[in-house]
């Protein structure tokens, strides 16, 4: 992530501001040493240089994931020991973040804890940044659900953070269930056709016409393209194959 060698390297700043903006200033104040010299140093470059506009994306990307996490993993009024436990998997088994990375996603994370801020306003600030790029919200929207369900047990509070994110991300609710249905128990063929987003009485010609819309929108050459950390490829690639197994399965189904 070339983007958090420089900020953590003290060598640029950011230009956005608003709720997720000073949930990543407050994450990088506190790496660097509190010393008046230091704090000096830090404001200087903030006034003087910035990221440009890719590596600038990949940081509200990155920060609007952790920031919303915490405020999802608050809807039971506490953060518990197992849903901390939940992140730090997602953060090494599912992002696959070591090092420098996983260090600043735990301090976004309890930055945007401690702020007053709202899911809603994380949410809002992430959509305003990509509202035209539907495949990265839709990513988005998975990756919350993904947390969601780890524990196995969707919660009704859980379940009112995804739907507060389904309305600010003005998400449809075919592809609502589309993205739900990879989660939540469901007959297995009525999954795959909820993948696709059509019904199952839906002839194959439709179903074909259905896939390849959703190849698209989903192949990881067009997330690369985006500008995305590579790290959040893996999450196109899974979505793909996901795509692929659906519309095999439905096509042996029909015996097409």
């Amino acid at each position: 992530m070339a983007w958090m060698g420089k900020i953590l390297g003290g060598t640029v700043g950011w230009s956005f501001g608003g709720p997720l903006g000073a949930v990543i200033g407050a994450a990088i104040g506190n790496h660097f040493d509190k010393s008046s010299d230091s704090a000096g140093n830090q404001q200087g470059y903030r006034q003087h240089s910035n990221l440009n506009q890719q590596e600038e994306k990949q940081t509200i990307f990155f920060t609007s994931i952790f920031s919303m996490l915490a405020k999802f993993a608050q809807a039971d009024g506490a953060v518990t020991r197992s849903e901390i436990e939940t992140i730090d998997r997602f953060i090494k088994n599912d992002l696959r973040l070591q090092g420098e990375a996983r260090k600043l996603a735990i301090k976004i994370f309890d930055e945007a804890k401690r702020k007053n801020s709202t899911f809603e306003e994380y949410a809002q600030q992430f959509y305003d940044s990509f509202k035209n790029e539907q495949t990265l919200v839709l990513g988005m929207f998975d990756l919350l659900m993904k947390v969601a369900v780890a524990d196995n047990d969707f919660h009704q509070k859980e379940e009112a953070y995804i739907k507060k994110a389904k309305r600010i991300f003005r998400i449809r609710d075919s592809q609502y269930e589309s993205i739900r249905s990879q989660y939540i128990d469901t007959n297995d063929l009525e999954k795959y056709y909820k993948i696709l987003e059509c019904s199952p009485t839906a002839d194959f010609k439709e179903v074909k016409r259905k896939y390849r819309k959703k190849a698209k929108e989903f192949h990881p050459d067009n997330v690369i393209g985006k500008g995305l950390p590579e790290e959040f490829v893996d999450f196109a690639e899974q979505e793909f194959k996901k795509i692929n197994d659906a519309y095999e399965k439905i096509k042996a189904e029909k015996g097409a």
